[in-house]
């Protein structure tokens, strides 16, 4: 696998990949088990489900997704009847979004599936030599505290510190 031999330097690209083969089983799960839904909607269904209603503002900031990304999908779902979208009450130019009665009743229906993927999840997690969904959390964490920009800037600026000054292709032996 090329990219075992770019190594972390195609860490982007490595999460790419997996995250893709993850929503493309999800995908998967929802058409096997007759649910018409897009993985993409799952994180905007569960806030609104456990938390009720709240903005796009709120949405995106509470996904760590973009207003237009949480604008896109609410639209997708307004034209499922799945959710509603209402002007706020306090400031017109923001929407209020929460689920329907139909989409409460096929959010309860995905409830087992969404268990089920849950523990099928949990299992990967762990089988690796660590805790991946922990490591995925501290990894985040770290980039949230320092992103990979400012490090990558950092490393420009200053000598290698513990760090091969040797090039990708050198990483193969």
């Amino acid at each position: 696998d090329f990219l075992d031999e770019l190594g972390e330097l195609a860490l982007g690209s490595r999460l790419k990949r997996l995250a893709d083969r993850i929503m493309a089983d999800a995908a998967a799960i929802y058409r096997h088990l007759g649910h018409d839904m897009q993985p993409r909607w799952f994180t905007l269904l569960a806030l609104l489900y456990r938390h009720g209603q709240c903005n796009v503002v709120e949405a995106a900031e509470r996904l760590g997704l973009s207003q237009p990304a949480i604008s896109q999908f609410s639209q997708q779902l307004v034209q499922r009847g799945l959710i509603s979208s209402t002007p706020c009450a306090e400031d017109s130019r923001r929407r209020v979004l929460a689920l329907t009665d139909n989409g409460r009743a096929r959010v309860d229906a995905m409830q087992p599936m969404w268990q089920a993927v849950a523990r099928a999840a949990q299992e990967l997690s762990r089988a690796c030599d660590n805790d991946f969904y922990d490591s995925l959390r501290q990894f985040e964490h770290a980039l949230n505290t320092a992103s990979l920009k400012s490090r990558a800037l950092a490393h420009l600026t200053r000598p290698a510190e513990g760090l091969s000054a040797s090039s990708p292709e050198d990483k193969s032996a």
